[in-house]
C-alpha cells in the first residue's frame, strides 16, 4: 500500500470507535491492497487486545508483500505465547535450525545459489529490534524469524552476536544462523563476536560443522 493511502488508512482506524468498526474497515482494506510487514505491524498497534490482533494478521497474511520482515510484526505482540501463535500464523516452523539446513540442503542439491543477504535497511531494522527486546530468548525468536527467510554476510553475522551479552546465547544464535551465511570464506570474521577463547573454539567448530551438510549437532 503506497504510504499516502496507508497514511489515510491508519487515520480512518484510528476514528473507528467499536472494534467491529475496525475490523469491516480492516476486512475492506486487506481485500483490495498488499502490505509491507511494517505496515501491518502499524496496523496492529491499533488494535487493543491480542486476539484481535491475531484475527487481523489472519487477514493480512497473504496479502503480506516482504514475507523475509515478518519479525516487525512478532513486536506488535507483547507477550511470548501471542508471538508464537503470530509466527506459527506466518508459517515459521516450530525447530528452525533443522529447517534452515534442509533449505540449505535442497540448494545444494539443486545447484541454486543462496539468496542475496539481508538488505541494509531491513537488517538495520532487525538490530534495532534486538535492541528494544529485553530478554535473550525474545531476541533469539526474533533471530529465528529473520534467519528462516533471509540470508546474512559474516560482517552481518558479527552485529548480530553483538546484540547478545550472554556468550551461551551468542553460541545459540550462531547455530541458527550459520548456514545462512552468504560469505562462508570470511566466517573467519564471525569469531570476532567471541571474547573468550572456549567460545571462539566452539564457534569455530559449530562452523565447520556448517560447511558439511550432513552435520547435526547443537551448541552445548
Amino acid at each position: 500500500m503506497n504510504p499516502l493511502e496507508f497514511s489515510q488508512l491508519l487515520n480512518t482506524l484510528d476514528k473507528q470507535g467499536a472494534s467491529k468498526d475496525k475490523k469491516a474497515l480492516i476486512q475492506t482494506a486487506a481485500a483490495g491492497n498488499t502490505f509491507t510487514c511494517a505496515q501491518v505491524a502499524q496496523i496492529l498497534d491499533k488494535l487493543t487486545f491480542p486476539k484481535e490482533q491475531l484475527w487481523a494478521l489472519k487477514i493480512f497474511r497473504p496479502r503480506i508483500s516482504d514475507r523475509e520482515n515478518t519479525f516487525q510484526i512478532i513486536q506488535a505482540f507483547t507477550f511470548t505465547k501471542d508471538q508464537k501463535k503470530a509466527g506459527e500464523l506466518l508459517g515459521q516452523p516450530e525447530d528452525v535450525e533443522p529447517a534452515v539446513r534442509r533449505k540449505r540442503l535442497d540448494e545444494e542439491s539443486e545447484a541454486v545459489d543462496m539468496p542475496a543477504p539481508m538488505e541494509a535497511s531491513a537488517f538495520s531494522q532487525l538490530l534495532e529490534a534486538l535492541s528494544n527486546q529485553k530478554f535473550p530468548k525474545e531476541q533469539l525468536y526474533l533471530v529465528e524469524l529473520a534467519a528462516y527467510r533471509n540470508t546474512f554476510t559474516a560482517e552481518q553475522a558479527v552485529q548480530l552476536l553483538d546484540k547478545f551479552k550472554i556468550p551461551r546465547y551468542q553460541l545459540k544464535a550462531l547455530n541458527i544462523i550459520r548456514h545462512r551465511i552468504t560469505d562462508s570464506q570470511s566466517n573467519f570474521l564471525i569469531l570476532n563476536a567471541f571474547d573468550s577463547s572456549l567460545y571462539k573454539k566452539k564457534a569455530s567448530t559449530l562452523l565447520m560443522q556448517a560447511a558439511s551438510p550432513h552435520e547435526n549437532q547443537n551448541p552445548s
